[in-house]
């Protein structure tokens, strides 16, 4: 027995660790709810919903383009009535006017192609397949427009959780400044006021923590959201090494990165790619000034209800007489012609549909002469929205110019901002320290000490801002030139 457990302990405990590989191989990013910038950015560009609808508003473009390529086959149809009628009709299997109740059944089969539209069936499907392509890249913008939103909200993060621990630090230094001046108080030697000043300060730094917490759990609501992923509080983030400024400066001019942006981004190729298609929609508009040429074949077949054989009976024929009179009516005569009897019987339903088959076959030709200026107007609205294209490739270009511009003046700026911050921490932390001495020995009051720390304060939160936001506009540059991000 104690053989058979270790063996079934043994199996069960291979199955489990075969368990735990197959559960370690399925899992995907973020499922230990701590996020890379990778990992989110990944997520972001297949889950988010606006990059969804973009997927989805790319196969309505590939069902578009499969309409227009089908529309170029014969078109068949089908079709059949049934009719009862009653009183004088004409009925569709000899013509004939009749005064009867019957029924009428009809079938036909019509097909039709078009040999010529001018060449409007060619120019609207050159105009979908740019459609598609542009929608292909509008797919793309969408995850680029993604991406810049997640580094955004994950730097956001990052800057949080470094000012939390700043505040914290604050307030701890503040804490423990607090704690010996109750001792000094107690003891006689500092006035209340400076307990008061410190208390005060204490309130402060907590004011300055929270604010910070709730700095953070908006970035990290926002990253969630852009996500697309619910509420949880244990989402968290990969905390990377982020390099300084001043060892990682800007190397590239904005113009580099403007030509660059030019060649790859997705934005500026849907923009150019709907000029294109908006010149193919003028030529599908100009198609319709030509004749249309198709060709056609029917065939039908009919049945009705009070059409019947006739037969002549045997032995029925037997004279007439008719009286007639001569043109001036005084000879009258008389003719004798054979009257005979007939025998009706019933014309099956199936045999008058295969003796009533017709077929026809035959070209139409429409020629537009005049249609209440339809075609005119559907013309100047097809260059106006050539113009609007154009336009708005136009102000693709602009706005990329002045964002890379923007964001290559920002970078430059957050770096000598930083600089400058890190000089300015420096002296306002060898004021703090000396303050705190000099606090300690009874040589400045708390009020002072206060007004040092605020400034040490500040410059920390300066230099954090410089960090992040030179960060971020790099990596927009970044991103621009179609590198991968990442840190």
């Amino acid at each position: 027995m104690k053989k058979m457990s270790k063996k079934l302990l043994l199996v069960i405990g291979l199955s489990l660790t075969g368990m735990g590989g197959v559960l370690a191989q399925q899992q995907g990013p973020g499922d230990d709810n701590v996020w890379s910038l990778e990992e989110a950015v990944s997520y972001a560009r297949a889950n988010n919903l606006q990059v969804r609808r973009s997927l989805l508003n790319r196969e309505l473009a590939k069902t578009d383009l499969n309409q227009s390529k089908f529309g170029r086959l014969p078109s068949l149809n089908g079709g059949s009535s049934y009719n009862f009628n009653f009183g004088t009709y004409v009925d569709p299997t000899t013509s004939e006017l009749r005064s009867e109740e019957s029924r009428t059944n009809n079938w036909q089969l019509n097909a039709s192609v078009p040999l010529f539209a001018g060449f409007q069936q060619v120019n609207t499907i050159k105009q979908n397949e740019i459609e598609l392509r542009a929608s292909e890249q509008d797919v793309l913008s969408a995850q680029n427009d993604i991406t810049l939103q997640i580094i955004n909200s994950y730097l956001n993060i990052l800057f949080a959780d470094e000012l939390i621990k700043i505040s914290q630090q604050t307030k701890d230094l503040t804490q423990q400044q607090l704690d010996r001046t109750r001792i000094l108080f107690k003891a006689g030697s500092v006035a209340e006021n400076a307990v008061l000043d410190l208390e005060s300060q204490f309130a402060a730094d907590d004011l300055e923590l929270i604010n910070a917490q709730n700095q953070r759990d908006f970035s990290r609501l926002t990253l969630m959201q852009v996500l697309n992923l619910s509420t949880s509080d244990d989402f968290q983030i990969v905390v990377p090494e982020i390099p300084e400024p001043d060892q990682d400066p800007v190397l590239i001019n904005g113009q580099q990165v403007y030509e660059v942006a030019l060649q790859t981004l997705p934005a500026i190729q849907g923009a150019d790619l709907r000029v294109l298609s908006a010149a193919k929609g003028l030529e599908v508009a100009r198609g319709a000034y030509y004749p249309r040429l198709s060709m056609f074949a029917g065939y039908n077949t009919f049945y009705s209800s009070a059409r019947d054989f006739r037969f002549p009976e045997e032995g029925a024929l037997r004279p007439t007489p008719i009286g007639f009179t001569d043109s001036e009516g005084t000879n009258p005569f008389i003719i004798y012609t054979p009257a005979t009897t007939f025998r009706r019987e019933t014309y099956a339903y199936f045999d008058q549909l295969q003796d009533g088959v017709g077929k026809n076959f035959g070209f139409s030709l429409q020629v537009p002469i005049f249609n209440g200026l339809q075609v005119r107007s559907n013309v100047q609205r097809a260059k106006l929205q050539q113009q609007d294209a154009q336009l708005n490739a136009d102000i693709a270009r602009n706005n990329l110019r002045q964002t890379i511009e923007q964001a290559y003046v920002d970078a430059l700026a957050a770096q000598r901002r930083y600089t400058s911050a890190k000089e300015q921490l420096r002296a306002a932390e060898k004021n703090y320290s000396n303050a705190q001495l000099r606090l300690n020995s009874g040589v400045i009051n708390t009020v002072d000490f206060n007004i040092i720390a605020n400034n040490y304060r500040a410059a920390q939160s300066n230099l954090l801002q410089a960090k992040y936001e030179y960060t971020f506009k790099l990596k927009v540059l970044d991103f621009y030139q179609g590198e991968d991000i990442s840190f």
